[in-house]
């Protein structure tokens, strides 16, 4: 006699992939049914090389047949299907920035020219006149200008009261040094970077503020040192800071942190 009870237990079903709209979308449904293999087919009829689609990383995925996505040595742009209409909604990924760009098309060929375009190192602004529908992102612009810093300070001081006290800010701007540096605000924290794109530089003391008043200027624990200060004033707090700066520290580099000197 079988026991059931000792039958292995059966895996979950994957879950069910959302599924191409074969009217609104008939040159996938000729293509196969999914995204990636139009979007790879659309490329090689306009003889455009994308250096290979793909779809998502996991086979589960439940948007595995409505999503694709091109990489480059910039960042990656990923196109999805609109259920209620046609479109091809697209966004750029710029690697260490963050999201550069975004958009909608009809006309799956324009998915295939915007990817290719930024692949081959177009700027985003000659990309954002070329295709007036795909809108970019103006701190990305800012750092294609290699005036991130600026803006980013602008965006910093013109933040909303709940984010981050601006007697912080306003000190912290003041010192030359680190109006230099890439600031951030998280938490109602100010930290700074000397680069300007994702890996940081993690090296510049952070400010952080303290329950009771006053701020807590926390940085990396060095030989001799200690891991953090408190101070009474906003002022007294930035000194701190200036104080803690690595040796030999400069102007934010625009790029990541590996392009800082050793």
């Amino acid at each position: 006699m079988n026991d059931a009870s000792s039958s292995p237990p059966r895996s979950p079903a994957p879950p069910t992939a959302v599924q191409p709209d074969p009217v609104l979308y008939p040159e996938v449904a000729a293509a196969g049914g999914d995204l990636v293999s139009a979007l790879q087919r659309a490329a090689d009829g306009m003889h455009i090389d994308l250096g290979g689609v793909q779809g998502p990383e996991s086979p589960t995925d439940p948007w595995r047949l409505i999503v694709a996505s091109v990489d480059g040595e910039r960042g990656s742009l990923t196109a999805t299907l609109q259920k209620e209409e046609r479109r091809f909604s697209a966004r750029i990924w710029w690697t260490g920035v963050g999201e550069a760009a975004r958009g909608s098309t009809a006309d799956l060929e324009t998915v295939v020219e915007l990817a290719h375009a930024w692949r081959a190192g177009m700027k985003l602004s000659e990309l954002q006149a070329r295709w007036p529908s795909f809108e970019a992102d103006e701190l990305t612009l800012a750092h294609e200008r290699g005036e991130a810093v600026a803006f980013k300070w602008q965006l910093t001081r013109d933040a909303p009261d709940r984010l981050i006290d601006h007697d912080i800010v306003e000190a912290a701007y003041a010192a030359p040094a680190l109006r230099a540096l890439y600031p951030m605000i998280s938490h109602g924290s100010l930290g700074f970077s000397r680069c300007t794109h994702y890996p940081f530089s993690n090296d510049v003391p952070s400010l952080f503020p303290l329950g009771g008043g006053g701020w807590r200027v926390i940085g990396l624990v060095r030989q001799g040192g200690t891991p953090h200060q408190d101070a009474f004033t906003p002022e007294e707090a930035v000194e701190f800071v200036v104080a803690g700066l690595p040796e030999g520290c400069g102007p934010a580099v625009e790029g990541p942190a590996m392009l800082l000197p050793s």
